[in-house]
């Protein structure tokens, strides 16, 4: 025993030395024959639970992540393995900033991700019921005039994204009268959700988007424009007033017997109630039309605009 020990002490600091020596030059070898090196990956961004029915928008679909390892692991990986994703459980809507995550090969030190974050908008997908206003196009045959149409339904659902669907102002369908016929007739319109500003909103869609609707002719009467005047009741709710009432159209063609057209100046709408109004909206209503007048579309599309005080 005391042969064993006088053995690994003999020369201790000299051993200590050599054994230190030994290391660094295996070190040394090592690096020398398998250097760390570094690499860049452009990775697919992949999202996990995403929340359902809703519409997921975010910055970046992509993500660069930079790694370092030795040369023999990078021999050895291939990208497929190197992988990025967030995780949107439990998220509610809006919009989030996300920490990108990575998945990559044992024995790889992670350098940086860009971005590291990212923006992810959850935006729910909604049902509005709305109204349809038909408007028509072309002309009706000589001597004849187009009484009325009649649209099999006039509402309809518009869904889509919250955000978007917030945006329209109403659905409208054109009707193209042919100058060829004068019987009446059923006819297929497409209807197409607007805004504010008469623009087409995308990303939503119109249940049902095509409806039948029938065009009624008759005999050439009295043609007139008048003005229409919405019909308005109530007050805006406490702190806030109606800065403006806008209807579109604002005038429409009358048709008639000479006395029936005589006595109308303007056309009104039904009432529509502004009562404890806190902000801006739009309403579908029907014009009120006096005995022996008709006209080709009796929607209109009435906009009053809130303001707070």
């Amino acid at each position: 025993m005391n042969s064993l020990k006088g053995f690994f002490l003999h020369n201790l600091p000299v051993k200590i030395v050599a054994l230190l020596a030994a290391c660094i030059l295996w070190a040394f070898v090592m690096n020398d024959q398998n250097p760390a090196m570094e690499s860049s990956f452009s990775v697919p961004l992949t999202v996990l639970n995403p929340p359902g029915e809703s519409r997921i928008t975010q910055d970046a679909e992509t993500v660069k992540i930079k790694l370092r390892a030795p040369r023999s692991i990078f021999a050895v990986i291939s990208s497929d393995e190197i992988k990025a994703f967030v995780d949107l459980a439990g998220l509610e809507p809006g919009t989030h900033p996300m920490h990108v995550q990575t998945v990559i090969p044992q024995g790889v030190e992670v350098l940086s991700v860009t971005p590291d974050l990212v923006k992810f908008t959850i935006d729910p997908i909604v049902q509005k019921r709305m109204g349809v206003r038909i408007v028509r196009s072309g002309e009706a045959p000589a001597g004849w005039t187009v009484a009325g149409i009649d649209p099999e339904t006039r509402t309809v659902t518009v869904v889509g994204p919250q955000s978007v669907v917030a945006t329209v102002a109403e659905v409208v369908g054109t009707v193209v009268v042919s100058n060829a016929t004068a019987g009446d007739a059923d006819l297929e319109v497409s209807l197409q959700a607007v805004d504010e500003d008469g623009e087409v909103v995308e990303s939503v869609r119109i249940v049902p988007k095509v409806i039948s609707a029938r065009v009624r002719y008759a005999r050439s009467l009295a043609r007139k424009v008048v003005d229409v005047k919405p019909t308005v009741e109530g007050t805006a709710a406490p702190g806030y007033t109606i800065s403006e009432i806008r209807v579109e159209p604002a005038r429409v063609e009358l048709a008639g017997t000479g006395a029936a057209l005589d006595a109308v100046t303007t056309l009104s709408t039904e009432p529509i109630s502004a009562a404890d109004l806190t902000e801006s909206t739009s309403r579908t209503v029907s014009l009120v039309l006096p005995e022996g007048v008709t006209v080709t579309n009796k929607m209109v599309n009435v906009r009053i605009e809130v303001k707070k005080n």
